[in-house]
């Protein structure tokens, strides 16, 4: 039987360094070179992050306490709606700045999303095989 409350707590932890040093990362960058404004993508992109990691750590712990069968489900319909939710977020942002300003928004975006899907697929294949 596996800990399902410290794998989901482990996920968080980690995947909440993951983000803090991405964010890091980009405040780093942002400092060098202040004429390219990453701010407001870093933060957008810092809070989707976020709010995508801890959402999915608590369903996941829902779903494996409660319906262990559905996890693969899970798994699908989480990377559709992430994806659907990624999609929708930048088109609020070309909404509000505009065409001509969305370039560092889709790149710092774009980083972040990679980074966060590469962690999820790497974390949970590792606990599925283990299983």
């Amino acid at each position: 039987m596996i800990d399902v409350d410290r794998i989901a707590k482990r996920y968080a932890g980690i995947g909440l360094m993951l983000v803090i040093c991405l964010w890091l990362s980009g405040i780093l960058l942002a400092s060098f070179r202040p004429e390219w404004n990453l701010m407001p993508p870093i933060w957008i992109s810092t809070a989707f992050c976020v709010f995508f990691l801890l959402g999915f750590a608590i369903l996941w712990r829902w779903v494996m306490k409660r319906h262990e069968d559905s996890l693969t489900t899970l798994y699908s319909v989480v990377s559709g709606f992430r994806m659907l939710m990624a999609l929708f977020t930048l088109f609020i942002v070309f909404l509000v700045v505009g065409r001509s300003a969305m370039l560092p928004y889709v790149l710092v975006f774009m980083v972040f999303y990679l980074v966060m899907v590469a962690f999820h697929t790497v974390y949970f294949s590792r606990i599925t095989n283990r299983q």
